[in-house]
C-alpha cells in the first residue's frame, strides 16, 4: 500500500501579519530534506519487524539508513511527516554518502494514525491535537520528546504571541547558522500538497548581491521569462521574471537588458559559489 501524503507547504510572513491571537507557535525551519515516512505491519518481515517507506516531497521513494528505520519500526502503524538533515550541515550534505551514519529525522507532523486520516482528507485534527498526539507517541515509546540525541526526534515548538519574540527566536535559529522558522496556526489543518494561505507561514533570512544580466531563456510564459545572470567572479545564476509588467518590457526589446545590474536576495552562496534560492529583487538603478 503506497502511503504517500504529499506534504503542506507553508507562505511567506505577511508583512502586516501579528501573533498576537495566541492561535500561533513556532518551530525551526530545519535545512534538510522533507520527507514523508509510513510505518507498517502488513507486511512484517520474517522476523515480525515492520516496514518503513520513505518518500521525498516529490514522491520519490528515498531509502534511509539503518539506525533511523530501526528506530521507526518503534512507531505505531501510521504516516509521518518531517525532515532528514545532518545537524549542524546544509541541505546538500544530506546526500552525501559519508554523512549517512551522520543523519538524523526530525519529526514535526502525523498525518495518519492506525489507519485515521488526520487530514483534510479524513477525520481532520487541528494543528494542536497533531502536534499533543506526537508527543504522547514519544512518551509512550519512552523516548523524551524534548531530546535532541536520538535518530528520530521531534522538533521544537514554542507558542508565541509577539513579532518582539518571534524575532528573538529568529536571530537565535541564525546566531546558529540556521534557516528560519514556520510559524504554525493551532487550529490549521493539513492541506496536503497544499499552501493555504494563514496557516503555515515561514521566515527566512535573506541576503542581497547585484549580478550582471548576460542572457534569457525560455520558460513557461515566454522565450525571455528566465534572465541569466553573473557576478563579478565569474559565477552565474538565473532567476524568472519578476511580474508582467517586467516581462512585456524585456520581451519588447531583450537586447536593451543585456549588461543591465539587477540586485537579487538569495538565501546563502553555496561551496561551488552558486546563489541558493535566488529571486529578482529591483534593478540598480531603480
Amino acid at each position: 500500500m503506497n502511503g504517500f501524503i504529499s506534504p503542506m507547504l507553508a507562505k511567506p510572513l505577511p508583512e502586516d501579519f501579528s501573533p498576537e491571537s495566541g492561535e500561533w507557535v513556532v518551530e525551526e525551519k530545519l535545512d534538510g530534506h522533507r520527507i514523508v515516512v509510513q510505518v507498517t505491519d502488513l507486511q512484517a518481515d520474517l522476523f515480525g519487524g515492520r516496514l518503513v517507506t520513505a518518500w521525498s516531497r516529490y514522491g520519490i521513494e528515498r531509502p534511509l539508513p539503518a539506525h533511523i528505520v530501526e528506530m521507526l519500526q518503534k512507531f505505531p502503524v501510521g504516516v509521518y511527516d518531517g525532515e532528514l538533515l545532518v545537524p549542524g550541515e546544509r541541505s546538500y550534505g544530506t546526500v552525501v554518502i559519508e554523512n549517512s551514519h551522520l543523519l538524523v529525522y526530525k519529526m514535526f507532523d502525523v498525518l495518519n494514525i492506525v489507519g485515521k486520516d488526520l487530514t483534510v482528507f479524513g477525520t481532520p485534527a487541528t494543528y494542536q491535537e497533531r502536534r499533543t498526539l506526537l508527543r504522547e507517541i514519544f512518551r509512550g515509546l519512552e523516548l523524551d520528546p524534548d531530546g535532541r540525541a536520538y535518530p528520530v526526534s521531534l522538533g521544537w515548538s514554542y507558542a508565541v504571541t509577539s513579532m518582539e519574540k518571534i524575532r528573538e527566536l529568529a536571530k537565535e535559529v541564525w546566531a546558529h547558522d540556521g534557516e528560519g522558522l514556520i510559524l504554525k496556526k493551532k487550529s490549521g489543518l493539513y492541506e496536503p500538497g497544499k499552501r493555504p494561505r494563514g496557516v503555515w507561514l515561514k521566515i527566512k533570512q535573506l541576503r542581497s548581491e547585484v549580478l550582471t544580466v548576460i542572457g534569457f531563456r525560455e520558460g513557461k510564459l515566454g522565450p525571455n521569462a528566465i534572465v541569466l545572470l553573473r557576478d563579478s567572479d565569474g559565477n552565474e545564476t538565473k532567476v524568472k521574471w519578476k511580474n508582467y509588467d517586467e516581462l512585456a518590457l524585456i520581451d519588447a526589446d531583450p537586447g536593451k537588458f543585456i549588461g543591465k545590474k539587477l540586485r537579487i536576495e538569495f538565501q546563502e552562496r553555496t561551496p561551488d559559489g552558486g546563489y541558493r534560492h535566488p529571486r529578482w529583487d529591483r534593478w540598480e538603478d531603480e
